[in-house]
């Protein structure tokens, strides 16, 4: 490209300029952060600027209708994207325009260079135009053909397509409560599923166009039912504080049948009916739920035969046979979550075959298709979790159409031609609390903001004037900062995968994350003021994730599966340089102490902290009531630790403080919020933040006209 073409891809508007050919924007010649799809917005805008862009004009654009987003909140980030780079405001507008409900305008004034004026064409001489007369002759023939012939198949295609009914979709059965794990009986005219309410929780069955739902059982912990070939019987895992347990109960209700009682893995979702009857496809796993498998159950004998051998550092879960009964297809993923695929192996035994490679979460159960040639699943990999299907003997999976987002546990009829899956809706919100003392609160927790989605692991930023959490609010799992009061909120990154765990640097200037580009998670770091984020080499090869800084910021600890156990804490130059092993009985999500002398610790699976000194010597549990697959619950404090205890039966919540030097737990207040996590402490200790799940919703959607 020549200077001139070049110049005309430049688009300056005060001090700053826009590259539309290479996507960048800089400020006075320093490249700032904005790229993706803020900057095609950008650029859409640059492009009209002075005009109105409508909502609808920049969906068309920028995100195409096979695109898995909530598009009102993409658009919406995507506009605070530009603000931030640009230092722009919403209510004061010196950029970007907001037109309630319409769309944008671009009000400032802008330079865009005007492209060289073609050079006229030169004239023809007379026989070069016969000859293109000949052509043009000859071409117009064949385009009077070529047309009649689209038109006569365009007519016979519309008249194909008039007759192919649309989608339908429809609630099932619209109980209060939440309802999940659905699956087609084997005649197609019954689904069965799990409800969750306070006094009618159980397994259910309900007729397709029904309003009636007829009760089987009432555990708490029921769920993930299947039918048996015959419909005469229903499968299903209880869950309970002791273990997993695989139970039957006849369809049209009586007595329960326990078949099995063991432990399930971290993930366990799904178990499925051979199709001779003879056995169960089952999750299996370890107490210390480290690891877990897929096993035949025999219904002859009870007995369990082990399908798969998945490493220390995996689970394998959500079995399912194909319609012939040969294969089982299943979910194999990491131990820590996050990462998950779909696999195949043969019912005889031998080695899996992994058929997808997204590397992202896949949700509940899978099904197969009654030819058996694909398998459909619900995955994270285009962002929001939505549906896809993939040949059952591999390649590029395809998205499911007309069925939306933030759907699960997909389950087809046996003829095909209908299709049930679990709708999600939830929304997390962010709460400080604020404290007098250790021990005390001032006032009630206040509200910070709410959002679809999850809102994550909130940290305070070392002034305690900003704080940064994890969110998916706009599908991805990104970091978002915003003042302390949970004003002035906004995106950091947009990476398209899993990023999270994010801390700040002891001056402010950087935020440590991990986040999954690839096979494994790597550590990263986001300099505050702008710029795209840096890995930090640390363990290639390795899961590497959950960093942490040292008081004096030279060093990042982070947990890495290199050491076995399955993870083990390391810490590694932040300048570059080796990694250095530091705990070797496992451990996860290092604090430095405020001496600097120790580092304190939890462990992946088994509750308590740990301490450790830094200059050498053995681990010490210093408390046993945090940790233990909940890692990022807890903070420490100069004088002790606090934690949540999100499984106190009598509050939905409450956080603790442990005292170092009395050794004693004290509430010091209830949270009012289930579920959650990790919190964050500031720097001075007198403020805790903390998310708390909303309002989860669930609910069964029936699709119609399924093709």
């Amino acid at each position: 490209m020549d200077n001139g073409d070049r110049s005309a891809q430049i688009v300056s508007f005060g001090v700053f300029e826009a590259d539309l050919k290479t996507g960048e924007l800089h400020k006075n010649g320093v490249r700032v952060a904005l790229q993706g799809q803020p900057f095609q917005v950008c650029a859409i805008l640059l492009e009209h600027s002075g005009e109105l862009v409508t909502r609808e004009e920049l969906r068309r654009r920028v995100w195409p209708e096979d695109t898995f987003v909530d598009f009102d909140q993409a658009l919406n980030a995507a506009v605070a994207k530009i603000r931030i780079a640009l230092g722009d405001e919403a209510t004061n507008p010196r950029f970007v325009e907001t037109l309630p409900r319409r769309g944008y305008r671009f009000i400032a004034p802008v330079d865009k260079p005007s492209l060289p004026a073609p050079a006229p064409p030169a004239p023809k001489r007379r026989r070069e135009g016969v000859a293109a007369k000949a052509r043009w002759i000859s071409v117009g023939a064949t385009l009077l053909a070529l047309i009649s012939g689209i038109g006569i198949w365009r007519f016979a295609r519309n008249r194909s397509e008039a007759a192919v009914p649309p989608l339908e979709v429809v609630p099932l059965a619209a109980l209060p409560g939440f309802e999940s794990g659905p699956a087609f009986s084997p005649d197609g005219n019954q689904i069965a599923f799990a409800l969750g309410a306070e006094d009618k929780c159980g397994i259910y069955t309900i007729m397709v166009d029904s309003d009636r739902a007829l009760r089987l059982t009432s555990g708490a912990g029921d769920a993930f039912p299947t039918w048996s070939p015959d419909g005469r019987r229903v499968a299903f895992y209880r869950f309970s504080e002791h273990g997993t347990a695989v139970y039957t109960v006849p369809a049209l209700g009586g007595t329960e049948q326990r078949l099995r009682t063991g432990f399930s893995g971290p993930w366990t979702a799904g178990l499925d009916w051979s199709p001779d009857g003879k056995v169960l496809a089952i999750s299996e796993g370890q107490e210390d739920k480290n690891r877990a498998w897929i096993a035949l159950l025999s219904l002859a004998d009870l007995t369990t035969r082990p399908l798969t051998s998945p490493s220390s550092q995996e689970y394998d879960t959500a079995p399912a046979f194909s319609p012939d009964g040969s294969t089982v297809a299943f979910v194999r993923g990491i131990v820590a979550g996050v990462v998950s695929d779909v696999y195949v192996v043969p019912v005889a035994g031998g080695t899996p075959k992994r058929l997808t490679f997204d590397k992202t979460w896949i949700l509940g159960s899978l099904t197969w298709t009654p030819d058996g040639r694909e398998i459909m699943f619900s995955s994270t990999r285009g962002g929001l979790g939505a549906l896809w299907r993939v040949s059952a003997s591999g390649g590029t999976p395809r998205p499911v159409t007309g069925v939306g987002v933030i759907a699960w546990s997909p389950s087809v009829s046996p003829k095909g031609n209908q299709l049930v899956y679990q709708h999600m809706a939830f929304k997390d919100s962010l709460f400080r609390l604020n404290l007098k003392d250790d021990t005390h609160r001032q006032g009630p927790p206040v509200f910070l903001r709410s959002e679809k989605g999850f809102n994550w692991r909130p940290q305070f930023s070392p002034d305690g004037k900003r704080f940064v959490f994890e969110s998916n609010a706009f599908g991805y799992s990104d970091l978002w900062a915003c003042d302390g009061d949970g004003s002035h909120c906004g995106p950091l990154t947009s990476l398209r995968g899993t990023a999270g765990a994010a801390r700040w640097s002891p001056d402010g200037r950087f935020i440590a994350f991990e986040f999954r580009p690839e096979e494994h998670s790597e550590v990263y770091l986001l300099e505050v003021g702008g710029g795209a984020p840096r890995l930090l080499p640390t363990l290639p090869g390795s899961d590497n994730g959950g960093p942490n800084w040292s008081r004096d910021g030279k060093w990042i600890y982070f947990y890495s599966d290199r050491g076995g156990e399955p993870f083990q804490l390391w810490k590694v130059p932040v300048n570059g340089g080796s990694p250095i092993q530091i705990t070797s009985n496992g451990g996860v999500f290092g604090v430095e102490s405020a001496d600097g002398q120790s580092l304190y610790y939890a462990k992946l699976r088994t509750p308590g902290i740990w301490k450790m000194p830094l200059q050498g010597g053995e681990e010490e549990r210093v408390l046993d009531r945090a940790g233990g697959g909940e890692w990022f619950n807890w903070a420490l404090a100069r004088n002790g630790i606090y934690f949540r205890d999100t499984k106190n039966k009598d509050t939905i919540g409450v956080l603790n403080f442990f005292d170092f030097a009395t050794r004693n737990i004290t509430m010091v207040s209830t949270l009012d919020q289930p579920g959650g996590v990790g919190i964050g402490l500031s720097a001075d200790g007198r403020s805790v933040l903390y998310d708390g799940k909303g309002d989860a919703e669930s609910s069964i959607m029936l699709v119609k006209n399924f093709r």
